[in-house]
């Protein structure tokens, strides 16, 4: 399966490197019940413009709307225009017309544009890392651990790694759990905390998870979120 998945990626002379879609804009509501997380970028291998669009309830932690699109000839920033045009009217209905812009409280800085594999966290690891979510940091805990998964492209994973799931716990309290792994996170080896915006108690949390792509892993983006104590 490696050689097979090797000699096709040879084939796609355009490739570079894995998927990272930028974060584009995060906002929430008014009332801060819903958040919205956008992003964009040029997809690796065909050169495409790709934009997403997530919407969650900040109360009870569910993604209420995941939805992307491409377009081959239009660029990222059309993309993502036409997409929250489309999108418009759940938007409304969830005070996300526009909202209001988050400003992060956290980002952390990848050295490359291109992800790899050593950016996140394997299986059996752990981080914490402080954020000022008000006046003062708090904790934020990432940990990962190996997760049963019908993952097709085991031998594309780091050596001796498979899929994993993660726990993500602020000052102590638990605001995410893998119990499985969605179809998305397969194949999901590894992750890191890239983003965290608040408004009063609410927050959004932007991770990514590690997936096999060309030439390296691709960095898609997990969306969080939670009403803190």
């Amino acid at each position: 399966m490696r050689r097979l998945m090797l000699a096709l990626l040879a084939l796609v002379p355009v490739a570079e490197a894995g998927n990272r879609f930028d974060v584009r804009r995060v906002a929430f509501s008014p009332d801060g019940a819903r958040a919205l997380v956008v992003t964009g970028g040029v997809q690796d291998g065909s050169g495409f413009s790709t934009a997403g669009l997530t919407v969650v309830d900040t109360g009870t932690g569910r993604t209420l709307r995941e939805v992307s699109a491409t377009s081959q000839t239009g660029t990222v920033g059309e993309v993502v225009a036409a997409l929250l045009r489309r999108e418009r009217p759940l938007l409304a209905r969830n005070g996300l017309t526009p909202g209001r812009t988050a400003r992060p409280v956290y980002v952390r800085p990848f050295p490359v544009q291109a992800p790899v594999w050593t950016e996140g966290l394997r299986a059996g690891a752990g981080a914490t890392v402080p954020v000022r979510l008000w006046t003062r940091p708090v904790p934020v805990r990432l940990s990962v651990w190996p997760l049963p998964s019908s993952c097709r492209y085991r031998d594309l994973l780091p050596q001796g790694e498979g899929p994993a799931g993660f726990t993500l716990e602020v000052g102590g309290q638990t605001v995410h759990l893998d119990r499985s792994l969605p179809s998305s996170r397969a194949c999901a080896a590894r992750y890191a905390l890239e983003r965290v915006d608040v408004q009063g108690n609410r927050a959004v949390f932007v991770l990514r998870a590690y997936t096999p792509g060309f030439e390296g892993p691709n960095a898609e983006p997990v969306v969080v979120a939670a009403t803190l104590r």
